[in-house]
């Protein structure tokens, strides 16, 4: 049952939760002012020409994405139990929410306003790998429920 769809997914999840942790997730810069913040899954970091001037800790970041890259790899696994399947994929969506959320409040609430507010920024590539994993475990959940549904129908018959 390993080559159904939603183990595809579920792969896609893994690698864009992974790719999260690497990517550069937002960032925002002024050639005027010389000044550059930046946000990966590890720090957000304020920089003033080339030196920096202030780092804040985001590891929070870092620790729910590995934490989403195991339960999405253990949930392939799972293929023989599709509710824990489904209880897992929850969990996970929850998981990539609450980095989601985070990824949010620390790009409008420290991020924009350290120089020029009407600057907004550039969301990078760490920002969209996780959208990404978002939607594709919301999928995948979606093939899960609908092969349970298949068997609970097939069982029905006999």
């Amino acid at each position: 049952m390993l080559q159904r769809i939603q183990t595809l997914l579920l792969a896609v999840v893994a690698i864009a939760m992974l790719a999260t942790t690497a990517l550069p997730m937002w960032e925002k810069s002024s050639a005027a002012l010389n000044e550059k913040v930046t946000l990966t899954s590890y720090a957000l970091e304020y920089f003033k020409g080339t030196s920096s001037v202030s780092s804040a800790n985001t590891m929070v970041i870092v620790i729910l994405a590995i934490i989403s890259t195991c339960m999405a790899a253990f949930s392939v696994t799972q293929y023989k139990k599709r509710m824990l399947q489904m209880t897992l994929g929850l969990i996970n969506s929850i998981l990539i929410a609450i980095i989601l959320g985070y990824t949010f409040y620390q790009v409008f609430k420290v991020g924009i306003p350290m120089f020029e507010p009407e600057n907004q920024g550039t969301y990078g590539a760490g920002f969209y790998t996780s959208v990404l994993a978002m939607l594709c475990n919301m999928i995948a959940n979606r093939f899960i429920r609908r092969d349970e549904m298949l068997v609970k129908s097939a069982d029905r018959m006999r």
